[in-house]
């Protein structure tokens, strides 16, 4: 009797679960829907290095590429598929990106940094508080996630920003921030592996 109760449970199991994307699949790349309209795609782009390409509704696309799938390295507009050298702002971290922190929650890194915007250097100083491990759900797709805020020195407006980690895929969402002047919070949904 027990072995009928245990495969009817597995035939019943919700099929969905199945094509829910795993951190394997960054290779083909992972998409997101974002506040319905907007999408963004991940893929893995080198050692400790994920790429994320944002492509609005109207057509603009913006290249990130993050170390360990969190830590901002480079900032670009796509144009024609080619990045566009005249948006690009690079940000360098001490260290191969494979050797930055992973998240681990409650617990806080601090890194130094050169931040290069078309020749303009400066010194930047980005804390990150890793908060409490929660669960988010792409409809039925169940993930792992850990928050975390970023905050910059000097930043006279104050703003926080903030990512959502995600474990069990190896990379972050930017989820919104904080500033004077109140949040702003992006919605992403529809999480698919790109074929």
């Amino acid at each position: 009797m027990r072995f009928h109760v245990a495969a009817l449970s597995l035939v019943l199991a919700p099929p969905a679960l199945a094509d829910c994307p795993v951190a394997a699949d960054l290779d083909a790349g992972i998409r997101f829907t974002v506040d319905g309209v907007d999408t963004e795609e991940y893929r893995r782009s080198g050692p400790g290095v994920v790429e994320s390409l944002y492509i609005s509704a109207d057509g603009a696309i913006s290249r990130s590429l993050l170390a360990q799938g969190i830590y901002l390295i480079e900032l670009v507009d796509m144009v024609d598929g080619s990045p566009d050298q005249d948006t690009r702002t690079t940000y360098a971290f001490p260290g191969r990106a494979e050797d930055l922190a992973l998240p681990a929650s409650g617990q806080q890194v601090v890194y130094d940094l050169a931040v290069n915007t078309l020749g303009d250097l400066r010194k930047e100083r980005q804390t990150y508080d890793f908060g409490q491990a929660g669960i988010l759900n792409f409809g039925a797709c169940e993930y792992e996630m850990i928050p975390i805020e970023i905050r910059y020195d000097p930043d006279e407006s104050g703003s926080v920003d903030l990512l959502y980690y995600l474990p069990g895929l190896g990379f972050s969402y930017y989820a919104g921030s904080d500033h004077a002047d109140g949040s702003d919070r992006y919605m992403y949904s529809n999480i698919e592996v790109i074929e």
